[in-house]
This record gives C-alpha cells, sequence and structure tokens, in this order.
C-alpha cells in the first residue's frame, strides 16, 4: 500500500511538471504605436461623399493594434424633397487592426472600426429660403471593417490604401419628430448611410 502510494504521488508531480500554460503571447510584449491623418471617399446617401479624420492605436508586438478612428463627411449631403436642406455625417469608434509581415516593404493589414457616429443639420451650410422644418440630430450604431495595402517609406512613416465597407444601424423617422428627418419625407436611412469607400491611411510612429 504504501509502494502504491509513492507511486501515486511521483505521477502526480511529474504531471504536474510537464503541464504547460499556453497563453497567447509567450514571452515579452514589444510594444510600438502609430498615429495619423486619413482620408476616405466613397457612396453615402447616393452622392460621392468625401471624408476626413484620423486613427491610431497601441502596437503590440509588430501585430496587433488597438486604438481608434474618427471621421466625418467634409462636403455636407443634399436632402432630396426639401429646399436647401444639407445634412451632415460624422462617425468614430474602437479601432482593432491586424498587421501581416508588416516589416516587409508591401504588406496587408485587416481592420475593424466599431462605435457610433450620426447625421446633424449642417447650419453653417443653409442658405435663404431653407425649409422651415426643426431639425437636430440622430445618433447611430456604426462597424466599418476594411483591409489596406501598407508602403513603408520609412521606419517610421508608412502609408496605407485600401477599401472599407460602413454599416450603419439606428437611424430612423417617424412622423411628427424633431429628429433629423424623422418626417414625412424619409429621405435618409441606415441603407442610405451604408456603402463602400477608398482610404488613404498616413501612418507616423514605432512600429
Amino acid at each position: 500500500m504504501k509502494t502504491l502510494s509513492i507511486i501515486l504521488f511521483l505521477t502526480f508531480v511529474s504531471c504536474s511538471v510537464m503541464a504547460q500554460v499556453e497563453t497567447l503571447y509567450d514571452g515579452q510584449i514589444e510594444s510600438g504605436g502609430y498615429g495619423g491623418p486619413i482620408l476616405k471617399t466613397g457612396s453615402i446617401n447616393g452622392e460621392t461623399g468625401i471624408f476626413f479624420g484620423g486613427q491610431g492605436g497601441w502596437i503590440i508586438n509588430h501585430r496587433m493594434v488597438v486604438g481608434g478612428k474618427f471621421y466625418m463627411l467634409a462636403n455636407p449631403t443634399d436632402v432630396e424633397g426639401l429646399n436647401n436642406i444639407v445634412v451632415g455625417f460624422l462617425g468614430g469608434g474602437a479601432l482593432f487592426e491586424y498587421m501581416i509581415a508588416s516589416n516587409k516593404l508591401i504588406h496587408f493589414s485587416i481592420e475593424n472600426m466599431v462605435g457610433a457616429g450620426g447625421v446633424y443639420n449642417d447650419v453653417g451650410n443653409y442658405t435663404a429660403g431653407h425649409d422651415p422644418l426643426e431639425y437636430t440630430g440622430d445618433a447611430c450604431f456604426i462597424m466599418e471593417p476594411g483591409i489596406n495595402v501598407n508602403l513603408n517609406v520609412t521606419k517610421m512613416f508608412r502609408i496605407g490604401a485600401g477599401v472599407t465597407y460602413r454599416y450603419v444601424n439606428g437611424i430612423d423617422y417617424d412622423p411628427g419628430s424633431r429628429y433629423v428627418l424623422r418626417d414625412d419625407h424619409g429621405i435618409i436611412t441606415d441603407t442610405s448611410l451604408r456603402g463602400v469607400s477608398a482610404q488613404i491611411i498616413f501612418k507616423i510612429g514605432t512600429f
């Protein structure tokens, strides 16, 4: 009985020593970071929109990026059926990016932005004779995945070009409410704000 107990104890100890804990990153985490402006163009509300903004984040082990992204429509869109009323759009949120072989001169990256945005009345672009409707704004959920091809210009400067798809949810309308286009026109909806965009990213940082 004593011999059996010793054998069982040694077996347990051996198994404990041999067992290894698996982790996402094995070893020391190397950190970097980047930030810079972005320029986007794509369809919005049936028109060609131009967007300006910025993005950046913390780079983990030269691959994973956790950060943020923000952009806004530079040329507010016209509203069909309403006289001299234009509506702006903006969006932003958390950015998750994965860089593939980022040490190569030309490499790819996959990204996804998850956040919020909305439409708003662009009062600065109103002209005389606009419809006397009382507009404020309407918020929405945004998710925008994309893929980029990146060029390493220098060790601290990269240029990326790619495409994204803007998914919008939460823009609706209701006759009689004060919110943007929640009236009997109902022109701007989730569908009219969704679309594919091309983008150029200027990245400055430590990669």
